[in-house]
Parts: C-alpha cells; sequence; structure tokens
C-alpha cells in the first residue's frame, strides 16, 4: 500500500468545519500543503496510523515519558517546560509551568489531570483532529503532566458525543494498548508512578441545540462536578473557581508537552517569539474555498497562513477581496484586512482586542456585514453563558437585541453608544474570563468598522445581506463561525 493511500485511511487535519465529513486533498497539493507547514504538534496527523502503538514508538512516541518518570524529578519537568516558555494553547494562554508551579504549593495533591476543550465550540475542530490522529501523544502528554504534579494517579479525557464513533474507539483502543506496554496503569515502565486515563462524555448533551454542538466548556465543568458529587460553583465556566482536584487543560497543550522533552529545550524555543515559543494551530474557515488547518510558529501573520494554504497564489482561495477577519472564533475580535500582516502573538496588540484565543480565523470578504457578523457571534456566546452574572449575561443579552434590531432596520438613536456602554460595562464587571472576552467581537466592531453600524441606523447595509435592508432576495451563504 502506498503512503498516499494509508494517509486517505487515517488522515484527519482536513475535515470541513461542519459536519463529521472529511475533505481530503488531492494527493499531490496534499503533500504540497504539508510542505509549508512547520508541523511539530500535528506532525504523526495524517502519516502514521494512530490505533498502532508501534508505529507510534517507531516515530519518537513515549521517548519524553520514558525520560520524565526514569531520569528526571517532577521539579526538573516543571523547569524545564519553564525554560521552553511554553504558554497554554488556550484563550488565556497563561504559562504553563507557573500553573503547575502553584499545584506545587497546595497542600493536597489534584486527584484528576484532565483534558477538555477551554475555547468552546471554535476549538472543537483541532481538538477531534488531534485526537484522532494522534491519540498516544494525548496520553503521553498528560501522563507527563501528571508526573510534573507529584504523581497525580487519575486522568480523565472529555469527548462530545459529536465526537462518536471515531474519536471514541481512537481514544478507547489508545489507552488499552498504553496499558498493555505499561506506559499507563500502575508501576509505569518499572517506576512508583501510577497514572490511569478514563473518557467520560458531559452529561445533557442532547439538549443542547444542535447549532451549538458539540457544547461548551463550561457545561464540561459543571458536569465533571456533578460526576465528582461535587456543590453547584457560581462561576463554573471561571477556570479559577474549579476545586484544586482538577487540573484542566485543552487537548493541544498538552501535546506540545512532550515536544519538549524530546526535542530539548532550545529546540522547542527556537520557534516563536519571546514568552511564547513554539507552533500554533490555526483553523481558517468562512469565505475560503480551502477550509483547513494550518500549523506554523507563533507570530506567523494571517498572510503567512494564507501563502500556507494557497501556496504561491497567496489568498487566491477566497472567495473575493479580503474585506476582514475574526480572530479567536466568536469571543474574538473583528479586524480590517490591513492587520493580516500583523504578528499573531500572545501579547503584542491586547489593548486593542487583538487575541489568538482558540486560533480559530474565519474570513471575511465584502459580501459578510460586520453587523450580522457581530450579531451571529453574539447568539453563539448568548448561548453559553451561565446567566449568574448580570454583569455579562443579561447584559449580553440586551447587546444581541440591540443589533438584531439594527440587522432589522429598526434602529434607534443612541443605540451605538448604548453598545460601546454594555460593552465596557462587561469587560470591567464580568467575574470570569468568558465575560470578559464575549465583547472583544462588538468592540473591535465598532472600533473598526463604525461607519457599518451607523449605515444600519440610516436603514441601509453596505454589504448588501440584511435582507430587511436590501431590496434584492440573493444573500450569500452563512458563514460557519
Amino acid at each position: 500500500m502506498s503512503k498516499i493511500e494509508k494517509i486517505k485511511g487515517y488522515a484527519a487535519d482536513c475535515y470541513l468545519h461542519e459536519g463529521p465529513a472529511i475533505r481530503l486533498m488531492e494527493a499531490a497539493k496534499y503533500q504540497d500543503f504539508l510542505s509549508r507547514q512547520k508541523r511539530e504538534v500535528m506532525k504523526r496527523c495524517g502519516s502514521v496510523n494512530p490505533e498502532d502503538i508501534e508505529a507510534y514508538i517507531q516515530n519518537g512516541g513515549f521517548n519524553a515519558l520514558k525520560r520524565a518518570v526514569t531520569a528526571m524529578t517532577p521539579e526538573k519537568v516543571i523547569e524545564q517546560v519553564k525554560q521552553a516558555e511554553l504558554r497554554d494553547r488556550s484563550p488565556q494562554a497563561r504559562k504553563t509551568s507557573l500553573d503547575w508551579e502553584s499545584y506545587g504549593r497546595v497542600r493536597h495533591l489534584p486527584r484528576y489531570v484532565v483534558a477538555t476543550r477551554l475555547g468552546g465550540p471554535s476549538e472543537a475542530w483541532m481538538e477531534r483532529t488531534l485526537i484522532e490522529g494522534d491519540p498516544f501523544a494525548l496520553i503521553e502528554g498528560m501522563a507527563i503532566t501528571a508526573y510534573a504534579l507529584g504523581g497525580v494517579s487519575k486522568g480523565i479525557i472529555y469527548i462530545p458525543t459529536a465526537y462518536k464513533p471515531l474519536a471514541f474507539r481512537r481514544m478507547d483502543r489508545a489507552i488499552k494498548a498504553a496499558e498493555t506496554h505499561r506506559y499507563l496503569g500502575r508501576d509505569i515502565l518499572g517506576t512508583s508512578f501510577s497514572f490511569d486515563i478514563e473518557i467520560r462524555e458531559v452529561a445533557g448533551e442532547d439538549s443542547q441545540p444542535q447549532e451549538h454542538n458539540p457544547f461548551v466548556c463550561g457545561e464540561c465543568g459543571r458536569a465533571l462536578f456533578d460526576f465528582e458529587g461535587a456543590a453547584k460553583y457560581e462561576n463554573f465556566q471561571n477556570i479559577e473557581a474549579w476545586p484544586k482536584p482538577f487540573y484542566v487543560n485543552n487537548v493541544e497543550t498538552y501535546l506540545n508537552i512532550p515536544l519538549i522533552l524530546d526535542k530539548g529545550v532550545d529546540a522547542f524555543a527556537s520557534l516563536g517569539p519571546k514568552d511564547a515559543r513554539g507552533t500554533k494551530i490555526f483553523a481558517l474557515t468562512g469565505k475560503t474555498k480551502h477550509p483547513c488547518l494550518v500549523e506554523a510558529p507563533i507570530g506567523s501573520t494571517l498572510m503567512d497562513l494564507l501563502k500556507i494554504a494557497d501556496g504561491d497564489s497567496g489568498g487566491s482561495g477566497l472567495d473575493g477581496e479580503l474585506k476582514a477577519f475574526q480572530v479567536g472564533g466568536p469571543a474574538g475580535g473583528i479586524f480590517p484586512a490591513r492587520f493580516q500582516t500583523t504578528p499573531m502573538d500572545f501579547d503584542s496588540l491586547a489593548k486593542i482586542g487583538w487575541k489568538i484565543g482558540s486560533g480559530h480565523i474565519v474570513l471575511l470578504d465584502e459580501k459578510v456585514c460586520i453587523v450580522e457578523m457581530t450579531r451571529y457571534s453574539l447568539n453563539q456566546l448568548v448561548s453559553e453563558t451561565c446567566d449568574r452574572c448580570s454583569s455579562c449575561g443579561k447584559a449580553l443579552k440586551n447587546i444581541l437585541s440591540i443589533l438584531t434590531r439594527l440587522t432589522k432596520g429598526m434602529g434607534e438613536s443612541g443605540d451605538i453608544e448604548t453598545l460601546e456602554s454594555f460593552a465596557s460595562q462587561i469587560q470591567s464587571k464580568a467575574r470570569c474570563e468568558f465575560g470578559r472576552t464575549a465583547v472583544d467581537t462588538i468592540l473591535t466592531g465598532l472600533r473598526y468598522f463604525r461607519a457599518e453600524y451607523e449605515s444600519h441606523l440610516k436603514q441601509s447595509c453596505p454589504a448588501h445581506y440584511c435582507k430587511d435592508l436590501t431590496s434584492t432576495t440573493e444573500r450569500p451563504l452563512k458563514l460557519a463561525a
């Protein structure tokens, strides 16, 4: 069997962003597409059989875990991660080593190391690809984390029901194979370190609207608490409010940890800017003919990502001329096309709402209405709020109501000022990170596309998208944000 035929059997990095269908490029173009990336986290996705532990081991798998548990102390592992300047691949982008050190100062060790999505639905595509394409790497990363935290004995991998059956099957087989080869279970590799992993589904997922499936990270946290019989937490979406028995991170972060111990600190730190080393997986969706996952060094620009996705054509995969793009999924800011040469790191432009977040980038052309795009994003976020904080849940609903009126041609004088006021209050008073980032889309939209909001007040949509503000019945296809 040729290499290309094998890839067609288990490649997982070319999912369409809607539904479970797989979109594989033509063989030659696909290989060219891979060669343009700097693949570190995804290097085995699509090239190594994810259900074959021997293939994983032959490609360097479990070397990092073996080195950690047989030749390093937990403190040394933490020091290596600190020197590599790894930051969580989550919207908060915390320094991973600082979180690990904070657990060392707690009297009681965490009982569980948890892998779950920290960025809401926009992170689902990447998470699913990594679980299905390289499940052994997730096991290895979680095991090293458990060892570094002082010997946590239990791991939990949250997988949404929407990922059935492939993600569940591959993860389950990977766990059993790792146990057989003594990379999981009691006395791993002949040491005194023991660690087990189990798979859990979140409770009540079927009750969620299909549009927002798979499910939000906050509900995952509540499901974990309910499973343990713990008390309800008012701010369950705020990771800082979670009880210490849980150390939680997302799949992409765990997959970076073996790279540090295996490649070495210097090799890992050679990619990315200071204080944010390594690569990041970006999802390019929206008005593009080639929705895809692209792995590139942190600090790459959108223009760099488009060149990787489209080759020498450098963005010709867009349906039209690039007007704007949204960075970080529904809770991300919307920026004009001129920002496509801005480095995508964690800190450089945080003051203007620039956040990598989950790495989900929605490309917008001239046919997309910014007001409607903002309304669409807020509609998703409102459905995910805990509704227990008046400065967040209720105010977001008020913002959504105003945006809906604007897109229907029923805007009122003072609406724009009211939107700014509500958004600023939420950003300053919200109790959790979800609330503080949820308004980035409205604040950046008002900052850079205020003229479109003013046009809607005059019952005119410059993009000719809002059906109540245009005479034509033709409308662009709905975006998947």
